[in-house]
């Protein structure tokens, strides 16, 4: 005889964040969002990956960071992306990242990983709504979804 494990998969309740903006309906209301979780809960310093959850309404059900990098890059896998997604039973999400140096422009890797993090939601039937790159010196941020590069992402898997 052998014994096979069973898990339980549960979402547990970290911390929270306040913040007045519930549903969200454009980028500019999801930055301050973001640069308020790194700057509570993780290290401007450094880049962090981190996603905004949504429900059907696009309303915040949650924030998560991802990952942890360095003053340049942060290694983020699209599995450890949309776990978070799926457990919280997110309809959609917005997908964002620090770059310390403030400058905002998106790396050829930003792009490739926000390719495959598309790609592989797509496949779960989870939208993702928008990428941002913000500042947390300076409130700049570059929108993916405003620059059309989301759009363009979805068009090419069909």
């Amino acid at each position: 005889t052998r014994f096979i494990s069973t898990f339980r998969v549960t979402l547990v309740k970290d911390k929270n964040v306040c913040f007045e903006q519930c549903r969200l309906s454009n980028s500019a209301q999801a930055q301050p969002i973001i640069r308020k979780l790194i700057e509570q809960h993780g290290q401007s310093d450094r880049e962090q990956f981190c996603v905004l959850l949504l429900n059907a309404k696009n309303e915040i059900i949650g924030l998560n960071i991802v990952a942890t990098g360095t003053v340049t890059s942060a290694q983020v896998c699209s599995r450890e992306v949309l776990k978070p997604a799926i457990i919280a039973n997110s309809a959609a999400m917005i997908l964002s990242h620090n770059h310390p140096s403030s400058d905002v422009s998106p790396s050829q890797d930003d792009i490739e990983i926000t390719k495959r993090i598309i790609q592989a939601a797509n496949i779960i039937g989870i939208q993702v709504h928008e990428h941002l790159i913000i500042s947390m010196q300076e409130d700049r941020y570059y929108s993916f979804a405003d620059n059309g590069i989301i759009k363009r992402m979805y068009d090419e898997i069909g």
